[in-house]
């Protein structure tokens, strides 16, 4: 099997596309969400866009693909592990899909499990020989309503302005797994489940109380992550501590211990701020108790699976604070030797995960994944985007690190595009806003004029590899930022606009290999500053995806506080446009 196209489907949130391909003696991959493609954050509509462009970006045609492997979650589409389609009733495709379907022929189409494909994301991609794959989110695949008597919590809807009761509803769904991987000397990989969970897990704990508690709404969670580091400790003791009973092997029940319990809670009024002591306390509280009962998971797995080694993804396994609790504990307990978390742990991986199952686990694929684990985007065409730029008045640099550091160093807040893009919901410097973070004010100016976001929310440091440990309590690569870092007391007044309200960063660590130009940026930054760190948000406007391409780039420019925008090796001046008639002379 050469080639297998990967595809979430709706009306689920994040649709999107993945292709992987054998490449000279590697399995390459292109992957995309619709979103960055449709503009519409969170699109759920079928992802037309992401399929072509990862088709083009490998090179291939639609008839070249040997397996199509879905990802399309409902009754009617419940698995272990995989089905084919034709197993399926027509009548759940949507009209796209369905013309879809057609236009694949004889082309094999299976749907893939969801939690299968969470783990196939966080162990295909690494080199372990084994491991134990967590998965938790909120739900993934359904099963029969027949095969257990306990049903879930229901979310509810996040519109209204009263606390909604906790209460089951008909449905039966994975909400968390066990799976171990395996991959033998030629290069065979086996997912075998050791432990499914029914019942609403910790993710759905986490949800439910990031909507109906603290009312950020729907796929929030990162706030209430943000805000619980703002809680007081002494006012979060006074709320339910979950007993350990609670936590019944691989179930984590701890909505069904409050709703046993008839716990009540209210719900934060939009003109209540967040950091209030009450909401900021429950924060803390959902993220102590998260801890408690992921640590407990993370344990198990490595005892079912009978490794040392940890592989996460999921939903939860976005959560930073999280996973350097688990890394630092299984570490200092030597339970653990190797921890790898997929950087597009949301759904967002799925696409990825359904085509990497399909070429290990169905099509039997041994070839090794390509070492670029992240920038999964389409080729960026290089030319087109820098004659755009050109167009709109950019010029050529021939010394880009010491042209953007001066930019960065006046206070300038610059928009950076290089390369392919980044796969999953986090900027890594392809597509990044960046600033200098010694002035204190930079983080609520960077607010102001641009990403609009909530005050107590922190924005990420990065540095280079070679560096990470004189500025943080680091001693290991963090390079998809997924783990929490500390900042040595020394440099907290240094890089204020990237200390959170604790003295942590969501810190990022860059190579000179994943992003020369970056890296090289930071050196020179380095050179100047003697610290070397620079603020990194992702490249959008508040409620609009990420961008995509260098016409998304200028869009955003101009419609934003952007001082400068860089793509390639062209720069773009607010109030210093170059004329396109000198455009040659630069």
């Amino acid at each position: 099997m050469n080639a297998v196209l990967g595809i979430k489907c709706g009306p689920q949130h994040d649709t999107g596309a993945a292709v992987v391909y054998e490449n000279k003696g590697q399995l390459a991959c292109v992957a995309i969400s619709e979103e960055r493609l449709s503009r519409d954050k969170q699109c759920r509509m079928f992802p037309e866009r992401s399929i072509k462009a990862c088709l083009h970006g490998a090179g291939l045609r639609l008839e070249d693909i040997d397996l199509v492997c879905l990802d399309k979650l409902g009754p009617d589409t419940h698995t272990l592990d995989h089905r084919s389609i034709n197993s399926i009733p027509t009548s759940i495709w949507q009209e796209p899909e369905s013309d879809f379907l057609k236009s694949l022929g004889d082309t094999p189409v299976m749907i893939v499990n969801h939690h299968m494909a969470h783990a196939a994301t966080a162990f295909c991609v690494h080199d372990m020989d084994d491991a134990a794959c967590l998965v938790i989110d909120g739900t993934g695949s359904d099963y029969p309503l027949s095969e257990s008597p306990h049903r879930l919590i229901e979310m509810s809807s996040p519109q209204s302005d009263e606390s909604i009761p906790l209460k089951y509803y008909e449905r039966r769904a994975e909400t968390q797994s066990i799976i171990k991987g395996t991959r033998s000397a030629k290069g065979q990989i086996h997912l075998t489940r050791k432990s499914v969970s029914t019942r609403s897990g910790c993710g759905h704990f986490y949800s439910f109380f990031t909507r109906q508690a603290l009312a950020f709404g729907h796929l929030q969670e990162g706030k209430s992550m943000g805000l619980a580091a703002w809680g007081d400790p002494s006012i979060a003791a006074r709320l339910p501590e979950i007993p350990n009973d609670a936590f019944q092997g691989i179930d984590t029940l701890m909505l069904d211990y409050l709703k046993e319990i008839e716990f009540q809670y209210s719900k934060r009024p939009q003109h209540v701020p967040a950091t209030d002591e009450q909401y900021a306390a429950f924060a803390y509280w959902m993220q102590a108790t998260l801890k408690q009962a992921v640590i407990h998971l993370a344990r198990l797995s490595l005892e079912q699976c009978d490794s040392r080694n940890l592989c996460m993804a999921g939903g939860v396994a976005l959560n930073v604070v999280n996973n350097r609790f688990v890394l630092d504990t299984l570490g200092s307990e030597q339970l653990l030797d190797r921890m790898f978390v997929q950087p597009a742990s949301s759904d967002s991986g799925m696409p990825l995960g359904a085509a990497l199952y399909g070429y290990y686990i169905i099509g039997n694929g041994t070839l090794p994944f390509q070492k670029n684990l992240v920038y999964l985007g389409p080729p960026l065409n290089q030319l087109d985007s820098e004659t755009l730029m050109l167009e709109n008045g950019a010029f050529r640099s021939s010394q880009l690190s010491k042209d953007v550091a001066d930019l960065l160093m006046e206070g300038k807040i610059v928009g950076w595009l290089q390369g392919r893009s980044e796969y999953g919901p986090r900027a890594l410097g392809a597509r990044s806003i960046l600033c200098w973070p010694r002035p204190k004010d930079m983080k609520d100016h960077l607010n102001l004029r641009i990403k609009h976001r909530e005050p107590f929310r922190p924005f990420a440091p990065i540095i280079s590899e070679t560096r990470m440990n004189e500025v943080f309590d680091v001693d290991f690569p963090v390079p998809y930022m997924l783990f929490n870092t500390q900042i040595r007391s020394e440099f907290l007044d240094r890089i204020p606009a990237v200390a959170h309200v604790d003295g942590s960063g969501r810190l990022q660590t860059v190579s000179s290999q994943r992003t020369p130009q970056l890296h090289d940026l930071l050196d020179e930054i380095q050179r100047r500053d003697q610290v070397g760190v620079l603020l990194n948000t992702s490249f959008n406007d508040a409620g609009e995806p990420i961008v995509e391409t260098a016409a998304d780039a200028i869009d955003c420019y101009h419609r934003t506080g952007l001082d400068a925008l860089v793509v390639g090796d062209t720069i773009l001046v607010r109030g210093k446009e170059v004329k396109p008639s000198n455009i040659g002379n630069h």
